[in-house]
């Protein structure tokens, strides 16, 4: 049996320790719980019995742990994350992996010098089924060659109670941004999961109808070799699309909320095209056959009670109960692509220019610094 704490036990952190504490975690028990509010501590170590701690220095210290889940605001998680690891604890943390790529790339380095820990991150979102077989889709060649992706995602709906909740919610000061480091994380990990990083982004992002000083409404065009991504993000959208397309020259895979199509082609494109001998194509070579996939009523129930996030947790777990990084849903050192993805685009819409990958980690630090100093005068 695994012994696991958690760090911060707000909105996300106190239902990870919840579902470990009432035993939803196959081969984990929850040893202990760390927070900066006594009042959650005290609530919290009542009511399931196990120890409370205001410092994780002194958790660390105190208790034999096998592993430690980083739940708090996004600016605490390197420098809390790299002490676990550098006492020998295995290690999840919460997405972002952190607000710029220079930091995460210390917290990596950190990582790579503790080479026996398990790091890993809370990307629950690669639990989900259809994302799966669109990878095995694309991997395989199945669908072809890509040649474009569209991914609209304005159903992350807030209202500004939910950004007054905290006042380090939408702040370049306390979350490092908006709708991208916050919700639109997920959808960006997916993006380079199945089809890999851009060579170059260019984006525009604004503020709409709500009184928070980061984005909220997003455009960005991702540049590949052989294709662009149009990504489209907002949380001010009622009703909201959440919708994936890749298209390849052998088929096309569509994901929405809950169920997910995908088309393979009888013929490739360049195969109809140089087959046609008419304006549109030969009718018969475009052919393509309709294949379905629903992401389930079974794991819907399960999300609606544990959340995705318990089978990221329990892979954890397994991860260390077979002492081994392969079996990770996400690497720690994995959450670097995504956060880099979110650096580039708010960086190409503050200079209104094409930003080139890799990022300059060092001009983003700068950039971010003098929002976070005209954010502090504004207010």
């Amino acid at each position: 049996m695994k012994r696991l704490a958690v760090v911060g036990i707000g909105r996300m952190g106190s239902r990870h320790a919840r579902n470990i504490a009432k035993g939803a975690i196959k081969g984990a028990r929850l040893a202990a719980v760390c927070d900066v509010d006594s009042q959650k501590l005290k609530d919290f170590g009542e009511k399931y019995k196990v120890a409370v701690y205001s410092d994780m220095q002194d958790m660390l210290s105190k208790e034999n742990l096998d592993g430690v889940i980083i739940a708090t605001p996004h600016y605490s998680h390197v420098e809390l994350a790299k002490s676990c690891i550098s006492k020998g604890v295995n290690t999840l943390v919460e997405k972002p992996i952190s607000v710029t790529v220079k930091e995460a790339r210390q917290l990596v380095d950190t990582l790579e010098q503790n080479s026996s820990v398990i790091g890993a991150m809370m990307f629950n979102q690669r639990t989900n089924r259809m994302y799966h077989k669109a990878k095995q889709l694309i991997d395989s060649g199945v669908i072809g060659k890509v040649q474009r992706v569209n991914f609209i995602v304005t159903d992350w709906y807030r209202t500004q109670f939910y950004y007054d909740m905290g006042g380090w919610r939408a702040s370049w000061s306390g979350e490092g941004g908006g709708t991208l480091i916050n919700q639109c994380v997920h959808q960006l990990d997916v993006l380079q999961w199945l089809v890999g990083m851009p060579k170059s982004v260019l984006a525009y992002c604004s503020t709409k109808n709500r009184n928070i000083t980061t984005e909220n409404d997003v455009t960005a065009v991702l540049r590949y070799d052989d294709f662009d991504c149009v990504f489209t993000a907002s949380t001010h959208e009622v009703p909201g699309t959440n919708r994936l397309e890749i298209a390849g020259d052998k088929g096309k895979i569509v994901i929405e909320k809950f169920k997910m199509y995908y088309y393979l082609n009888q013929k490739s494109e360049s195969e109809i095209n140089r087959l046609s001998v008419r304006d549109y194509g030969n009718k018969s070579d475009k052919k393509s056959k309709k294949h379905k996939l629903s992401y389930g009523l079974g794991r819907m129930i399960y999300d609606g009670i544990y959340g995705q996030q318990a089978r990221v947790i329990a892979n954890f777990v397994k991860a260390m109960e077979n002492n081994s990084k392969d079996v990770l849903i996400a690497r720690l050192d994995e959450g670097l692509k995504c956060l880099e993805l979110i650096n580039a685009i708010n960086q190409s819409s503050w200079l209104g220019k094409e930003v080139d990958l890799p990022l300059n980690a060092d001009e983003y630090a700068q950039l971010l610094a003098q929002k976070i100093e005209e954010e502090k005068i504004n207010k």
